[in-house]
Protein backbone atom coordinates (compact mmCIF):
# COMPACT_ATOMS: atom_id res chain seq x y z
CA UNK A 1 0.00 0.00 0.00
CA UNK A 2 1.41 3.18 -0.66
CA UNK A 3 2.07 6.25 1.98
CA UNK A 4 1.18 8.79 -0.54
CA UNK A 5 -3.09 9.57 -0.58
CA UNK A 6 -4.36 9.32 -3.90
CA UNK A 7 -5.07 12.75 -5.53
CA UNK A 8 -7.82 14.51 -4.61
CA UNK A 9 -10.19 15.91 -6.94
CA UNK A 10 -9.89 19.74 -8.54
CA UNK A 11 -6.80 20.06 -8.50
CA UNK A 12 -6.02 19.52 -4.89
CA UNK A 13 -2.13 19.12 -3.72
CA UNK A 14 -1.12 16.52 -0.80
CA UNK A 15 1.57 19.05 0.38
CA UNK A 16 2.00 18.48 3.75
CA UNK A 17 2.31 14.77 2.97
CA UNK A 18 4.56 15.05 0.28
CA UNK A 19 6.53 17.64 2.83
CA UNK A 20 6.57 14.70 5.26
CA UNK A 21 7.68 11.41 2.51
CA UNK A 22 10.39 13.91 0.83
CA UNK A 23 11.18 16.15 3.71
CA UNK A 24 12.99 19.00 1.37
CA UNK A 25 10.30 21.02 -0.53
CA UNK A 26 7.05 22.69 0.46
CA UNK A 27 4.60 23.89 -1.92
CA UNK A 28 2.81 27.01 -1.32
CA UNK A 29 -0.01 28.23 -3.37
CA UNK A 30 -1.63 31.28 -0.88
CA UNK A 31 -3.11 33.22 -4.30
CA UNK A 32 -3.33 30.20 -6.70
CA UNK A 33 -6.46 28.93 -7.83
CA UNK A 34 -6.54 25.19 -7.14
CA UNK A 35 -8.21 24.10 -10.31
CA UNK A 36 -5.13 25.43 -12.45
CA UNK A 37 -2.42 24.51 -10.28
CA UNK A 38 0.46 23.21 -13.17
CA UNK A 39 1.67 19.68 -11.82
CA UNK A 40 5.07 19.26 -10.55
CA UNK A 41 7.35 16.53 -9.91
CA UNK A 42 10.38 16.81 -7.49
CA UNK A 43 13.30 14.49 -7.35
CA UNK A 44 17.03 14.70 -5.82
CA UNK A 45 20.39 13.15 -6.75
CA UNK A 46 23.43 12.55 -5.74
CA UNK A 47 24.59 16.12 -7.12
CA UNK A 48 21.17 18.46 -7.73
CA UNK A 49 17.66 18.63 -6.84
CA UNK A 50 15.06 18.83 -9.64
CA UNK A 51 11.96 20.35 -9.90
CA UNK A 52 9.78 19.15 -13.36
CA UNK A 53 6.58 21.41 -14.19
CA UNK A 54 3.97 20.46 -16.48
CA UNK A 55 3.52 23.98 -18.63
CA UNK A 56 2.06 22.38 -21.96
CA UNK A 57 1.84 25.38 -24.41
CA UNK A 58 3.60 27.97 -22.36
CA UNK A 59 6.58 29.65 -24.36
CA UNK A 60 9.45 31.10 -22.60
CA UNK A 61 8.79 34.41 -22.29
CA UNK A 62 5.13 33.69 -20.76
CA UNK A 63 6.79 32.41 -17.91
CA UNK A 64 8.97 33.74 -15.36
CA UNK A 65 11.31 32.23 -12.57
CA UNK A 66 12.72 33.73 -9.36
CA UNK A 67 14.80 33.09 -6.43
CA UNK A 68 14.98 34.42 -3.21
CA UNK A 69 16.63 32.89 -0.35
CA UNK A 70 15.03 29.07 0.12
CA UNK A 71 12.46 29.79 -2.32
CA UNK A 72 12.10 29.20 -5.57
CA UNK A 73 8.36 31.52 -7.27
CA UNK A 74 7.24 30.26 -11.15
CA UNK A 75 4.74 33.13 -12.57
CA UNK A 76 2.90 32.74 -15.85
CA UNK A 77 0.52 32.81 -18.43
CA UNK A 78 -1.01 29.61 -20.06
CA UNK A 79 -3.19 31.69 -22.70
CA UNK A 80 -6.10 30.16 -24.44
CA UNK A 81 -5.86 29.70 -28.11
CA UNK A 82 -8.10 31.63 -30.92
CA UNK A 83 -10.80 29.16 -32.41
CA UNK A 84 -12.49 31.95 -34.60
CA UNK A 85 -15.53 34.00 -34.07
CA UNK A 86 -17.89 31.61 -35.15
CA UNK A 87 -16.75 28.43 -32.99
CA UNK A 88 -18.26 27.40 -29.95
CA UNK A 89 -16.49 24.75 -27.58
CA UNK A 90 -19.26 21.70 -26.93
CA UNK A 91 -16.19 20.39 -24.18
CA UNK A 92 -13.59 22.53 -22.95
CA UNK A 93 -11.35 20.59 -20.08
CA UNK A 94 -7.82 22.35 -20.65
CA UNK A 95 -7.19 25.15 -18.45
CA UNK A 96 -6.09 28.58 -18.66
CA UNK A 97 -5.25 31.66 -17.14
CA UNK A 98 -2.53 33.18 -14.52
CA UNK A 99 -0.56 30.57 -12.38
CA UNK A 100 1.93 30.63 -9.70
CA UNK A 101 3.59 28.27 -7.59
CA UNK A 102 6.42 28.89 -4.86
CA UNK A 103 8.57 25.87 -3.51
CA UNK A 104 10.83 26.29 -0.11
CA UNK A 105 13.50 24.04 -0.82
CA UNK A 106 15.52 23.13 2.18
CA UNK A 107 18.79 21.52 2.57
CA UNK A 108 22.34 22.44 1.33
CA UNK A 109 21.81 23.66 -2.05
CA UNK A 110 23.32 26.09 -4.47
CA UNK A 111 20.54 28.65 -5.05
CA UNK A 112 22.84 30.96 -6.53
CA UNK A 113 22.99 28.70 -9.83
CA UNK A 114 19.66 27.29 -10.44
CA UNK A 115 19.10 26.78 -13.95
CA UNK A 116 15.69 26.64 -16.07
CA UNK A 117 14.95 24.95 -19.33
CA UNK A 118 11.82 24.69 -21.09
CA UNK A 119 11.42 22.32 -23.47
CA UNK A 120 8.43 19.94 -24.87
CA UNK A 121 6.09 21.61 -22.51
CA UNK A 122 8.46 20.93 -19.20
CA UNK A 123 9.81 23.49 -17.17
CA UNK A 124 12.83 21.78 -15.62
CA UNK A 125 14.79 23.59 -12.55
CA UNK A 126 17.91 22.22 -11.41
CA UNK A 127 19.44 23.62 -8.09
CA UNK A 128 22.65 22.18 -7.38
CA UNK A 129 23.45 20.55 -3.90
CA UNK A 130 26.61 22.31 -2.55
CA UNK A 131 30.03 20.22 -2.39
CA UNK A 132 29.94 19.26 0.89
CA UNK A 133 26.36 17.55 0.54
CA UNK A 134 26.88 15.53 -3.14
CA UNK A 135 26.53 12.13 -1.38
CA UNK A 136 30.86 11.63 -1.00
CA UNK A 137 32.50 8.97 0.99
CA UNK A 138 34.70 10.45 3.46
CA UNK A 139 36.25 9.06 6.45
CA UNK A 140 36.33 10.26 9.94
CA UNK A 141 39.27 10.48 12.21
CA UNK A 142 38.91 8.40 15.56
CA UNK A 143 40.40 9.92 18.08
CA UNK A 144 41.79 7.80 21.00
CA UNK A 145 40.77 9.20 24.70
CA UNK A 146 43.03 7.89 27.39
CA UNK A 147 41.68 7.19 30.82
Amino acid sequence: MSRMPKRRDRGEREAPVLHESVGRVTFLDPFGDPAFLPPADVNESAVEMVIRMELPGVRENEVAVFVQGETIEVIGEKKQGSCGSEASFLCLERTFGKFRRTFEVTGCLNMGLVKAVLKGGILMLCIPKCEERRGKRRRIKIMAKEE
